[in-house]
């Protein structure tokens, strides 16, 4: 599994590391206060917890370089590129100027193994690495900050070092995917596919999205519902 990042609003936007972060790192600050004293310290009064923040480096690697690298820096800037602006535009006419999409940075979905973090890239530094005879590159070396955008991707449920159902897994959908692809990756049988269906609420499988999330049930409740 490769880690990638998904527009969520727009999922054909979506930038795929070719070799994943070596390293990550998790950040979140507790914002406290101390009442003035004049004798010692005073124990620290809570205000309240910033959003968390990711940071990690990635591997961009073919003749798609600069333009996965343009996205992601146009990811930095509200509406997130020229499309993006538009349609928050578009969407703040409609909505007589309740949304206004082109005013905020883009929702990102970043998604790695057990790692999903609904986000906003705050930060991100591209080093190009390797070019062809033309002078494009074909390498290139990004340095992420990731934060936090509430969200309900928290309260799902997760692995059992989490306290969640054991054995449950989540999965972003991606172009091309099918439930019957998924089943087959995940529990070596394409005609568990029903089961994914079931537990999502998923009454049409022709009509997921990319960016979409998905709760795989685990082996044993397959067992257990197939017994």
């Amino acid at each position: 599994m490769k880690a990638q990042l998904v527009n969520k609003l727009m999922p054909a936007e979506m930038v795929t590391f070719d070799f994943n972060p070596d390293k990550l790192t998790m950040k979140r600050d507790a914002d406290t206060s101390h009442g003035p004293t004049g004798k010692g310290s005073t124990p620290g009064i809570f205000r309240g917890s910033k959003p968390a923040s990711l940071s990690g480096t990635g591997y961009l690697e073919g003749a798609d370089v600069k333009s996965r690298s343009e996205q992601l820096l146009a990811w930095c800037e509200p509406g997130g590129g020229l499309l993006g602006k538009a349609m928050g535009a578009a969407l703040g006419a409609l909505s007589s100027g309740r949304m206004n999409l082109s005013s905020k940075l883009p929702t990102l979905i970043f998604s790695w193994g057990p790692f999903l973090m609904e986000c906003h890239l705050s930060n991100t530094t591209v080093g190009f690495e390797r070019f062809d005879r033309t002078g494009a590159p074909t390498r290139a070396k990004v340095d992420f900050v990731l934060v936090e955008e509430p969200s309900l991707l928290g309260l799902l449920p997760t692995n059992p070092t989490s306290g969640g159902v054991p054995g449950r897994k989540r999965h972003v959908v991606s172009q091309g995917d099918t439930l019957a692809l998924i089943a087959a990756q995940t529990y070596g049988h394409p005609g568990l596919w029903r089961a994914v269906a079931e537990a999502n609420g998923i009454d049409d499988p022709f009509r997921m999205k990319p960016g979409q999330v998905l709760l795989l049930p685990s082996v044993s409740e397959l067992s257990t519902a197939g017994g």
